[in-house]
């Protein structure tokens, strides 16, 4: 909790070197948080927790094709730290 306070503060700090408080809150009250989450996720960036993610791969069984094994690589984005895969 202290954590996410003093990059909240950060945050603020930041923004107001560049914005007015009124700008600040126009910029807040249109925040999209799906723009978040895709921001987060094409830096590789958990939206949750903000620790890194990775590709976690595996072989998913898909029975027989004409005879043979068959089976189909996934793959998702996994938080090393919180463990939500996206």
């Amino acid at each position: 909790m202290e954590v996410k306070l003093c990059m909240s503060n950060l945050l603020f700090d930041i923004l107001e070197e560049k914005y007015t408080p009124e700008e600040i809150q126009q910029l807040l009250c249109d925040y999209d948080e799906d723009q978040l989450k895709d921001y987060c996720l094409g830096h590789d960036i958990c939206p949750l927790c903000g620790s890194s993610l990775f590709i976690h791969r595996w072989n998913e069984d898909r029975g027989e094709f004409w005879g043979s094994k068959c089976h189909e690589e996934m793959t998702e984005l996994k938080c090393e730290s919180c463990g939500e895969t996206y």
